[in-house]
């Protein structure tokens, strides 16, 4: 472990660990959920990640606890699962990574093996899985930022210059992709490590915070066109592993941090247009070394990160499975489902499909190779299953009613709904379901065979993330109840050869539904046969009557038999016990 991140941890809780194999396969996806999805090759915490040009993501380097690693890895979103690829030259981590237009991704310094401070930067190929270099940085440093700037060169600030983080640096640096080449890009008026950078729609970049020995609260602005660095006001609170997000109208929200021995739940967005700071609402959870997401309906989702405790007369730090959503619309953090995994130091990418997918990090002294994605609530649906219970078959149930909600900021639009196996829907859903509006759809059950006849309620739409949502369905199916009166006939002693007279036994159906008579049989049919009025289908309270007749071949011993019929709802005969004897 390394003793520059655990110097700003007095403590640790102990919780319960997740192992996650690598074998985990891809789960059902379910909204406003996290799921499992495959495994890395490789535990990595502090890695650096990237999103490729075709949506798979890059993770590279880190940690895996014993050694800083070198190797790299693919995910693929629609597989599940992760692929080696080109290892880089440099182990390293604390490092970034920046997908440059042309779709290759640049790293830039980090921390080394044996704690060596690295310079050197290296470009990732996609479409050969190769690396190669990108020259050097003037400055060797790591726990640095790395921007993409809207000319298509790569800003590089601060950091840490020494092991330990005893020194850092106030110098930036350009790289520019047509010519593989670094040049100065001046200083931030204050050294620092663990700050964040942020793009604004203006061309200029935010930093905010960091530490320089001591947790900050000053942020600066970097002007591309003039190469020019000048103060901005400083937040309200110091923020040291906090994160910060580019809302949808060009404010940049900041959240959480470790200032002092503490998880701050302070929330802040900076306005480019006014140049100042406001207080928004409080996170549920105070949290540092977090992730933090702009979802695609411009929402922004906070993924687990380290959170504080008392211990007795110390301070204890531990990671949290917890995650919320904010929304700036209201100002307001709801907390939402939790993660598999605790975790901090872990990365979070935006998927094609607007699912977020979370990988590695570290959790109670381990670093992890456990993956997961969240599927984004656009559709709160109420219930997520339905029973039917006991139903006679042939009958159709009263309808139950699930309640469909658009519960997203955009308009959600029904390509199908649809129901599988015994059950029908109909529902009073518009082609397109606006925020806010609900939706019911009524489902029947109509049982066509006896026993557990299970189903479902599919809608299909284009909601992010998980564009099929399904309602479980259950029902049993009840036999068709048919009935012999009597349910014995016993005839009289009969000479051999001759036949009795005729004794008579009557089918009820004495169900609701309609049922059909599939096969008919009397045994033994050398002594006993039968005749009867009976249609192929019995209507419900409709009956039929069987003349069963006795004929006995010899006085020898005493005849039993068995009249039965068998109906399509029930595999069970309905029986008539049949006696008698042959005399003399």
């Amino acid at each position: 472990m390394k003793s520059h991140r655990f110097a700003i941890l007095v403590g640790m809780a102990v919780s319960a660990m997740l192992l996650i194999s690598n074998t985990q396969l891809l789960r059902a996806q379910v909204q406003g959920a996290w799921t499992l999805t495959g495994s890395m090759n490789s535990a990595r915490e502090l890695a650096a990640q990237a999103t490729l040009g075709d949506g798979s993501i890059l993770a590279a380097g880190g940690t895996d606890g014993t050694n800083i690693l070198s190797s790299a890895e693919v995910y693929s979103p629609s597989s599940g699962g992760w692929t080696p690829t080109g290892t880089m030259a440099d182990a390293r981590e604390d490092f970034p990574a920046v997908t440059l237009p042309d779709g290759r991704v640049l790293v830039t310094g980090g921390l080394g093996s044996s704690g060596s401070v690295l310079a050197g930067a290296e470009l990732y190929d996609p479409a050969s899985g190769t690396w190669s270099s990108a020259g050097a940085l003037a400055v060797g440093r790591y726990f640095h930022t790395a921007t993409l700037l809207k000319s298509g060169k790569v800003l590089v600030t601060g950091g840490c210059t020494v092991s330990g983080c005893s020194a850092f640096t106030g110098e930036s640096e350009l790289y520019d992709p047509a010519t593989n080449s670094w040049s100065a890009g001046g200083s931030l008026g204050t050294a620092r490590w663990r700050h964040t950078a942020t793009l604004l729609g203006s061309g200029q970049v935010l930093i905010v915070g960091g530490s320089n020995g001591s947790t900050l609260n000053s942020c600066e602005l970097y002007d591309p066109a003039t190469g020019a660095w000048t103060s901005a006001p400083s937040t309200t609170y110091r923020r040291f592993l906090h994160a910060a997000t580019l809302l949808g109208d060009g404010k940049v929200l900041v959240t959480g941090g470790n200032p002092f021995r503490t998880a701050l739940a302070a929330a802040e967005i900076y306005d480019p247009s006014a140049n100042q700071w406001t207080a928004t609402g409080t996170m549920t959870q105070g949290r540092f070394a977090h992730t933090s997401t702009l979802l695609a309906d411009g929402t922004v989702l906070l993924t687990a990160g380290g959170a504080f405790r008392g211990c007795g007369r110390t301070f204890c730090f531990y990671p949290t499975a917890t995650s919320e959503i904010y929304d700036e619309a209201t100002g307001k953090f709801t907390a939402i489902a939790r993660l598999n995994q605790a975790r901090y130091y872990h990365t979070a990418s935006l998927l094609g499909d607007g699912r977020v997918l979370v990988v590695g990090g570290a959790s109670n002294l381990r670093q992890l190779d456990g993956v997961e994605f969240y599927v984004p609530l656009t559709l709160a649906i109420s219930p997520l299953s339905l029973d039917f219970g006991l139903l006679e078959v042939g009958l159709t149930s009263a309808s139950q009613t699930i309640t469909v909600t658009n519960v997203g900021k955009s308009p959600v639009t029904f390509t199908g709904i649809a129901t599988n196996g015994d059950y029908a829907q109909a529902a009073n859903c518009p082609a397109t379901l606006d925020p806010g509006q609900s939706c019911a759809v009524s489902v029947t059950f109509s049982p066509t065979a006896a026993g557990t006849r299970p189903g479902s309620v599919t809608l299909s739409d284009n909601s992010v993330g998980s564009p099929e949502q399904t309602i479980a369905l259950a029902g049993t199916g009840e036999p068709g109840d048919l009935a012999f009166t009597p349910s014995s006939l016993r005839f009289p002693a009969t000479l051999p050869g001759s036949s009795s007279a005729p004794m008579s036994a009557t089918l009820y159906n004495d169900s609701a539904a309609v049922v059909t008579v599939t096969v008919i049989a009397i045994s033994p049919s050398n002594a006993f046969s039968q005749t009867n009025n009976c249609p192929g289908t019995l209507a419900p309270g409709q009956s039929c009557t069987f003349q069963v007749v006795f004929t006995p071949r010899d006085s020898d011993a005493p005849y039993s038999g068995t009249l039965s019929v068998t109906n399509s709802g029930n595999g069970s005969p309905q029986t008539v016990s049949l006696s008698g004897a042959g005399v003399d």
